[in-house]
């Protein structure tokens, strides 16, 4: 080994130390500007600051002749540290959520107890008669082997098909990915369409695990705030606000978890079109898009894109589905051929009983349509003895099976009368702070039998009352 070879990486090794003893001090700033925040009640999160810092860092990388992209990374993630860094300090506390209740509660019920369940998205029926003889018939002719990742191509056909009925497209099954359940379908989603550091936009409130799978994949997860006041509606230009250089991704989800607000057509492209103008890449959720309560189906985003978004649905709530974890992404062939090779690695593929089983549900649309009629029947009804309360505000939904009811008691505390509720009441709701910041709303959810969701409501109702006497 030369002599050179040998120098010149000392001196490598020798700015790797210093790029750390920086880093260091960078830290201990950034514990003083925590300590003055906390003093004068300022919060962690300064998107104009932000914003500036990216700004001149990518100004000084073209003046040195850097990579820009790794310039983005490397401050995003400095300011992804540093959020941390003074949430700590600040000492932000971790709200109970939506996964604490349902464990919770799952070891109530273990332990004896009547829990009448309204904080779980999991519908009461399950999936028709024939999916089910279907799985089974698959299994007992062997069809439990390994399949292309991609995954059944009648599947993928069917699911094509399906579409450009509902919406006159025209996808081929290279366009669709089946994989397993909605969430691995986020993830393989996000990870295939950003970066480390790169930033994920939310509206808000949200399904929690946005939040937890883009942070568990070390990107940025920014919420883009509604109010009930505004009918959940983001305010004009509030994307545009929001966006930095590191912003790569815009998760939506209509009908909406848990607010149950869905977006006209009109609205919808509004949105996509201010999104798409800004460089940002769509992520459609519509796994309640057949709970929509205006229609047969909700507006899609593939009535509004050609070219740029990812949709994503899954099998588990309209058919009842919810253990056989199968969904499916549909995208560009150059996305699905990168989300196919990441699902290669965590599953191999989707097992093809299950498979076969959803083939014969996609084929059964009045299933879908008696249990959204029934559903709709629930949510009425939580609804009329909702709106008999003072205390209780609440917004009746555009689809899915939810409601995000706010509690008009001044300083009212989600998580906290949650797991009151629960161990007092042995009425399990949602926190509406795992959402976002909402801790004066619970989501409610109504795929429970009306007599369950009476006695729950009943009780819930009694609590509110006590809390504000």
């Amino acid at each position: 080994m030369s002599d050179e070879l040998m120098q010149l990486r000392g001196e490598v090794r020798k700015v790797t130390e210093e790029i750390l003893r920086m880093i260091a001090k960078r830290r201990e700033l950034i514990l003083k500007i925590a300590d003055i925040k906390k003093r004068l009640n300022l919060n962690v999160v300064d998107r104009s600051t932000e914003r500036f810092l990216l700004s001149e860092s990518l100004k000084l990388s073209e003046e040195l002749g850097l990579d820009k992209d790794l310039t983005k990374r490397l401050v995003s993630l400095l300011i992804l540290d540093s959020v941390k860094i003074q949430e700590q300090e600040i000492g932000k506390t971790q709200e109970i959520g939506l996964r604490e209740i349902f464990y919770t509660a799952l070891e109530l019920q273990r332990s004896g107890k009547k829990i009448i369940r309204l904080e779980v998205g999991e519908p009461d029926f399950t999936a028709p008669q024939e999916v089910i003889d279907e799985a089974c018939r698959s299994l007992r002719e062997g069809r439990a082997k390994y399949l292309s990742p991609y995954g059944l191509y009648e599947l993928r056909e069917a699911v094509a098909q399906k579409m450009n009925d509902l919406f006159k497209l025209d996808l081929k099954p290279e366009n669709v990915l089946i994989t397993c359940g909605g969430i691995m379908a986020i993830r393989i989603a996000i990870e295939v369409l950003s970066n480390l550091g790169d930033e994920i936009l939310v509206p808000e409130p949200a399904w929690p695990l946005y939040k937890q799978i883009a942070e568990q994949l070390s990107r940025r997860y920014i919420g883009l705030r509604t109010e009930m006041v505004n009918d959940w509606t983001l305010k004009n230009e509030e994307i545009r606000k929001s966006v930095t250089a590191t912003s790569r991704v815009l998760i939506i989800n209509y009908p909406n978890n848990p607010t149950g607000r869905a977006l006209d057509l009109s609205e919808l492209k509004r949105l996509v079109e201010e999104a798409r103008d800004l460089g940002l890449t769509i992520i459609s959720d519509e796994v309640y898009s057949g709970y929509y309560y205006h229609g047969e189906r909700a507006p899609s985003i593939a009535q509004v894109l050609d070219e740029g978004y990812v949709l994503v649905n899954s099998f588990s709530k309209m058919w009842g589905m919810t253990g056989y974890r199968i969904g499916y992404i549909i995208g560009s062939k150059e996305f699905i051929e990168k989300a196919a090779t990441l699902l290669s690695l965590m599953i191999t593929c989707v097992p093809e009983f299950i498979q076969r089983a959803a083939l014969k549900a996609i084929e059964d649309d009045e299933y879908v349509k008696k249990n959204v009629i029934e559903t709709k029947k629930r949510i009425d009804y939580m609804l009329e003895k909702l709106s008999k309360c003072d205390l209780v505000e609440v917004r009746k939904p555009d689809g899915t099976f939810y409601l995000f009811p706010k509690i008009k008691i001044p300083n009212f505390n989600s998580s906290e009368f949650a797991l009151k509720l629960l161990k007092e009441h042995n009425v399990a709701v949602a926190p509406g702070s795992g959402f976002g910041n909402y801790p004066q709303h619970i989501r409610l959810s109504a795929v429970k039998p009306i007599r369950e969701i009476d006695e729950g409501i009943e009780k819930l109702l009694q609590a509110i009352n006590q809390l504000s006497s």
